[in-house]
């Protein structure tokens, strides 16, 4: 005999299937069980437009006190070596599309002012930390052309998002009195044809619908320097006095990465300024900074904005404070404290005893293997009385192999941890070296 079940999934059940009931006989395109999708549960709009239910009619988005502290703590770090931060929430759909929301989006408890209310109150809160921030949302709810800012079918801007965003960008970065040290170049954007992108989500969507959904369908364009740099004389001197500067790197996901949209080209042409595009697809919201934070590239040549997008959606706190903390060593010079370290008889161990200096909860370790490898750093902490305690760094796939890890000192003992030992994934075939980033002066050390 089957359990009943109890009134309240009696009544969440037969709900989702009026919902779907009538989603089905409202869809232009024969659509069926979007909403109860079990990888994507999507509402269809009007004129072709779907929202996803779990990410585009969420109206709490997740951005803490502590995130908004530790953005801005990453901002002050970059500023304090020369680079500005001008961070970018992506908003959602819904609050930018506002016009194309089903009916039913009110049944799963959308509401458009809240919604708004929300994304605006997380830009105050970082604008009041003093995180420079730009507002997608208000620039792209009309575009200069009259195209959708975001597809119909997917949740990634189109060339047009992408435009009005980077124009706003441009705006925010040309009022830094810094940007009149700059020198600028002339980009011309050129107009090529309608091209259409690789779209996961709207694969996903067809195999719901009876009929074709539209595709991820936007015009294509080029942009290109028009007015060479003045080299001078003698041309570019690679090892003269002149200190080679990266004027703007672009850091984020998909939105910055997909070739389509030619953001980083309309960033160029707004700003005058080149574009270095170090987005990455797939690497959620960290990957990309991580990757070039962490790298040599960026410690030896530091540019003069640092431009982060990332949806707002994401969660700065997802995994604890170990990545934003890793973010916020790597972009200051706090790692300046050499940690006395023995490596064992394999080579594949680094012991620290930390007991002679006085590290707190605040501090970071700094691990570097000197070489372009290792997709994962093991520290395994012990107490003074004999306890451990492991914590780990993994890289992803797409990340790039730095080599240089940083972790956080918190989640450990009220009295902090007598020694670490620390492992990579093999052998090392340098001498790794091991810092303490802090902004305290120990006297002990």
């Amino acid at each position: 005999m089957m359990p009943r079940k109890s009134p309240f999934k009696r009544f969440m059940a037969i709900a989702f299937s009026a919902l779907a009931t009538t989603a089905a006989a409202d869809s232009n395109f024969d659509c069926y069980g979007l909403a109860t999708d079990s990888e994507l549960p999507t509402v269809e709009g009007k004129d072709g437009v779907f929202f996803r239910i779990k990410t585009d009619l969420r109206m709490n988005h997740p951005f803490s006190d502590q995130s908004v502290e530790q953005v801005a703590e990453l901002s002050r770090a970059l500023a304090e070596n020369g680079t500005t931060l001008i961070f970018v929430p992506i908003p959602t759909k819904s609050v930018t599309m506002p016009d194309y929301l089903p009916e039913e989006a009110a049944l799963y408890g959308f509401d458009l002012d809240i919604a708004v209310a929300v994304h605006q109150d997380i830009l105050d809160r970082l604008n009041a930390a003093g995180v420079t921030t730009v507002d997608a949302r208000e620039a792209m709810r009309e575009t200069t052309d009259g195209d959708l800012p975001f597809f119909k079918a997917d949740f990634h801007w189109s060339a047009a998002g992408a435009r009005e965003t980077a124009q706003a960008i441009a705006d925010t970065i040309q009022g830094f009195p810094t940007y009149e040290e700059l020198d600028p170049t002339q980009f011309e954007t050129t107009p090529l044809v309608v091209g259409i992108a690789f779209s996961g989500m709207r694969r996903e969507l067809q195999e719901h619908c009876m009929d074709t959904l539209p595709e991820a369908e936007t015009m294509t364009y080029e942009t290109t320097q028009t007015e060479a740099l003045d080299l001078g004389e003698g041309g570019l001197d690679l090892f003269g006095d002149e200190e080679i500067t990266t004027q703007v790197a672009l850091l984020g996901t998909s939105f910055s990465d997909s070739p389509i949209n030619n953001f980083p080209g309309f960033l160029a042409e707004y700003t005058q300024l080149e574009v270095v595009n170090y987005a990455l697809t797939g690497g959620n919201q960290f990957g990309a900074m991580t990757s070039y934070l962490t790298s040599t590239e960026f410690q030896e040549t530091r540019p003069r904005f640092l431009v982060w997008e990332n949806p707002i959606y994401t969660n700065l706190a997802q995994y604890g404070d170990q990545p934003m903390r890793e973010l916020i060593a790597a972009a200051g010079q706090t790692c300046t404290v050499p940690l006395d370290a023995q490596v064992d008889d394999t080579n594949s161990v680094i012991t620290v005893d930390l007991t002679p200096y006085d590290l707190g909860p605040e501090d970071t370790i700094f691990f570097d293997i000197h070489q372009l490898a290792g997709t994962k750093a093991n520290f395994q902490f012990q107490s003074h009385d004999g306890l451990k305690r492991n914590k780990i760094i993994e890289r992803g796939e797409r990340l790039s192999r730095t080599g240089r890890f940083y972790m956080p000192l918190s989640g450990l003992w009220a009295d902090g941890a007598a020694s670490v030992d620390i492992s990579t994934s093999g052998p090392f075939t340098t001498q790794p070296s091991v810092f303490a980033c802090t902004s305290q002066i120990k006297e002990e050390i």
